[in-house]
This record gives C-alpha cells, sequence and structure tokens, in this order.
C-alpha cells in the first residue's frame, strides 16, 4: 500500500522559509529582497512577509541607509540583516596545559577571547571541572553580555566524539577523560554544551574563513604534539565515522616514520640531535662548522641542546645536513596526505599545527615530497596549503559549530552541518 506525503501546514511552510532566508543571509552583511528571492526561489511577498516575521522573532533587523544626493526617486528597496546581538555563543578549546575561548554573536563576529595557562594536568576531566566554566563566565562579562543571552556553548576535545550523539566515544583510551568532560561542563555551566574533536573543529573553521573557504572536498592534517589527526569534509559534510574515529590516525603516526608521540617540530629536533650526536662521535667534542656544518656548530657539539629552531637557522644558511632532515620530515608528511588523498580525492589538504616559522621551511619540501609520491601513484595531488587561521582554527571552528546548534535548534535546517550550504529551495507560500 502506498503512503501519501502528509502536505506541509502553513506554520511548517513559514519555518521552512525563514531557514532558507536566514541561511542565506549568513552569506551577506546585508541583503535586500532580491538578494533573497535570487538565492532562496521565493517570491517577493514571501520574502518581504518571512522577514517581517523573522524581525519580530528578533532574529533579523532591517538596516536603515541614508538616502545619497543622486539616488533615484521612489522608495529605496528594504534591506535585512542577521540581528547579531539577539544571541551569542561561546567556544572553548581545552588543551593539555592552555585554555582558549571565545565569545561571538550570531554572525559569527567575535566580541571577546581569553586564553589562560594552566597547570598540565594528565586528567582532561579536571582540566575542564576547573578551568573551562571559569572563563566562559569570564567571557561573558568581558564582552559585557547577559548570560541568559547565551545560546549555546562548544567544547573542544582533543580525542573522538560519536556521530550520531556527539557523545564522546567509548574507546578505551578516551573513555574516562572524554565524559567526564561533558558531565562536568553541563553539571556547572548554565547554558546548552555541545562536544566536537578539535581536528574536527579546525577543519570548519578553515572551511568557514580559512584556507578551505568555498571548498566542499578538503582535508585538515593536523601535525600536533600528539602525531597526526584529521578533520574530514567530504561533499561539504564533516565526516566523522561510526564511532567519532575518522581522522584518528595513530597507525600512520607509526607507518609515517613520526613516531607515536611528537609532533613535526619534535621530530625536526629529535632529527637534529642525531646528526649532531653523530658528528661528536665521528669528529671530537667540540668540532668547527667547516668539519661538521651550521647546525652542528649552533648545537656547540652537544646533541641535548638542539631544538628545531637551529636546524631551522641552519636550513637558512644552507646546511646540507639541515636540508636532509627538512626533506625527510617533508615525506614523512607527505605520506598521511597521500593516504587521505587518495582514500578521499580532496580538492585541498590544508596544514595546521605548524609556527609561522615552521611553515616557510617545511611547505616546500612538503610539495615536493608529496608530488613525487603522486608521481608514482600517477594520479593528480591535491592543492597543498597551510592553514589561514593558525592556533585560533578550532576556536573559529567552536563558533561554526555552536551557531550550527542554534540555527538547527531555530529551524531544524537540513544543512547546518554544512558550510557554505547548498541554499535550501523552500516551499513558496503564496
Amino acid at each position: 500500500m502506498s503512503r501519501r506525503m502528509s502536505t506541509p501546514s502553513a506554520a511548517q511552510i513559514r519555518w521552512i522559509n525563514a531557514a532558507a532566508i536566514y541561511e542565506a543571509m549568513r552569506a551577506r552583511e546585508s541583503c535586500t529582497a532580491g538578494d533573497l528571492m535570487t538565492a532562496t526561489g521565493l517570491s517577493r511577498p514571501t520574502v518581504h512577509t518571512t522577514c517581517d516575521w523573522l524581525i519580530a522573532q528578533g532574529l533579523v533587523a532591517e538596516v536603515i541607509t541614508d538616502l545619497v544626493q543622486d539616488a533615484q526617486p521612489g522608495r529605496p528597496a528594504r534591506r535585512y540583516q542577521i540581528n547579531p546581538r539577539a544571541g551569542f555563543v561561546l567556544a572553548l578549546d581545552i588543551r593539555e596545559s592552555r585554555v582558549t575561548g571565545a565569545v561571538a554573536d550570531l554572525t559569527g563576529g567575535i566580541c571577546d577571547e581569553l586564553s589562560r595557562d594552566i597547570t598540565a594536568d594528565p586528567s582532561l576531566r579536571s582540566q575542564a571541572a576547573v578551568h573551562a566554566p571559569s572563563i566562559a563566565h569570564d567571557l561573558v562579562e568581558l564582552a559585557g553580555i547577559d548570560p541568559g543571552l547565551v545560546w549555546q556553548v562548544c567544547v573542544s576535545i582533543p580525542a573522538p566524539v560519536q556521530s550520531r550523539e556527539y557523545a564522546p566515544s567509548t574507546a578505551a583510551q578516551y573513555r574516562a577523560g572524554t565524559r567526564d568532560v561533558i558531565t562536568e561542563l553541563e553539571e556547572t555551566l548554565p547554558w546548552p554544551v555541545v562536544a566536537e574533536n578539535d581536528a574536527n573543529l579546525a577543519m570548519i573553521g578553515e572551511q568557514w574563513q580559512g584556507a578551505a573557504h568555498h571548498h566542499d572536498n578538503a582535508v585538515l592534517l593536523d601535525v600536533c604534539e600528539n602525531g597526526f589527526g584529521a578533520g574530514l569534509i567530504v561533499n561539504g559534510r564533516l565526516v566523522r565515522g561510526s564511532n567519532g574515529l575518522a581522522g584518528e590516525m595513530t597507525s600512520v603516526d607509526l607507518l609515517s616514520g613520526m613516531g607515536p608521540a611528537g609532533g613535526v617540530t619534535r621530530k625536526v629536533a629529535q632529527l637534529g640531535a642525531d646528526v649532531v650526536r653523530d658528528a661528536r662521535d665521528a669528529s671530537g667534542a667540540d668540532p668547527s662548522p667547516a668539519e661538521t656544518g651550521a647546525l652542528v656548530h649552533l648545537a656547540h657539539g652537544d646533541p641535548e641542546q638542539v631544538t628545531d629552531e637551529m636546524v631551522f637557522a641552519a636550513l637558512d644558511v644552507g646546511d646540507p645536513a639541515a636540508q636532509r632532515i627538512a626533506d625527510q620530515v617533508g615525506a614523512i608528511v607527505a605520506r598521511p596526505i597521500a593516504m587521505l588523498a587518495t582514500l578521499l580525492d580532496p580538492e585541498l589538504v590544508v596544514i595546521c599545527g605548524l609556527s609561522a616559522e615552521a611553515a616557510d621551511r617545511l611547505m616546500p619540501p612538503i610539495e615536493e615530497q608529496t608530488l613525487e609520491l603522486y608521481r608514482r601513484l600517477a594520479t593528480p595531488p591535491p592543492r597543498l596549503a597551510m592553514s589561514a587561521l593558525g592556533s585560533r582554527a578550532t576556536v573559529i571552528g567552536g563558533v561554526r559549530r555552536a551557531l550550527n546548534e542554534v540555527e538547527s535548534r531555530l529551524f531544524g535546517s537540513p544543512h547546518s552541518e554544512r558550510w557554505p550550504a547548498t541554499t535550501l529551495r523552500a516551499a513558496d507560500a503564496r
């Protein structure tokens, strides 16, 4: 027996139209009815009626513009924009030794940011319970906003988060810590809380305002202190996997030569120490730069003193040993890039987690080694780019993720996980 599709009610059509118009407004500072008609396919009367309803709800404001001297006669076109201060969201990034937060309005504009160094603590639960609530309340006070206008908090967690309920993964290594983060925050914060993996949020941030803007197929490779991690956008949507483990790359760390712990810059220093140690053993306690190169001289022949900055300084003066290190690290990073890119076929791979100094020195060998791998694979390589947002990518992504939650609750938008989104072709209530 065939099922008949129910006809949507007038209220449902209004919400569908409101969602389409609000989504279209996200991409513009202000827009006319004509702009909204083009973006949504709605008629002019429906656009004006829906905008008036959104204005009555406090979500949209009409823009008052001054008439210029040479303006055409007649009534000026009405312009609309999202009312930015109708509500606010918070984004919190919890790290091992630092908590960063931002408060943003409904357009995503950052009102205030705070960063606070904390004592390194292996208990993720303790850090969230003690530090995140205090920085959240401090942000609200700093921004001078009514706590009742905070509509959502997004918390970044360096662990998998399940896709269906956004509850932390039950994987053994994360079970206790991540579940306790949400429990503690829900108990101590008076606002709705959503958790998301840190690499996923960095990917959302880069797609919204960074290097991956306007890309619906992109990968973010985080070369973080704890090894590789990835955020994945496929056909405009974030990929989490059945247990939130998509993008977790522990096995790749081992296969690539990175090791189970330590980021790219730590690997640079480690390889530099090996060079100095070998040179010292071969040439004596304090060999001259003519004998061994600039890196060994900068470290005074002591492998324990080698830093990534020393390797980069030696690279700048043409030290062959430093160049070999850069090439080796480039090859290490190229392997997960090639693995992810051949599996997902992205337009773009964004690399984050490097300082500006490291990015400047390592991007050329990373690109060269990636191209070499693709020559062997006989497939076209994706474009590579360094993060445009740097250390702020996760917080910016947290703002967008929180706004997605707000908009999903307001309108039930089927595209709330997508940015930039294909505009919903709404039902036209005539």
